[in-house]
């Protein structure tokens, strides 16, 4: 195309797990920039929801993600999540537009 230079990317940043009903613990991992146990503590806490679609697998229910990066919004905090998980996921929410 003319105009374009050769090897150039455009930063367009969509929604990495777009489309997707089950997470993996290390989609939800990077999709907050946190570590396995925290996600495991959000998990114990009832802030997001696992399913087992079989014995040996378990997801994190997308809807459930995006219930809990919703409920960072408000002025309450999250009881038992760090303040850098907070952060990150607030972070999330504006760039997907959640």
């Amino acid at each position: 195309m003319p105009g374009v230079q050769k090897g150039a990317k455009e930063e367009v940043q969509k929604d990495p797990l777009e489309g997707k009903l089950l997470l993996t613990y290390a989609e939800v991992e990077r999709a907050l920039g946190v570590s396995r146990s925290t996600v495991w503590r959000l998990v114990r806490a009832g802030h997001l929801k696992l399913v087992r679609p079989t014995p040996r697998s378990a997801r994190i229910t997308r809807e459930s993600l995006e219930a809990f990066l919703r409920s960072l919004e408000g002025p309450a905090r999250v009881e038992g999540v760090g303040r850098r998980a907070v952060d990150r996921a607030r972070e999330v929410l504006k760039r997907f537009g959640l």
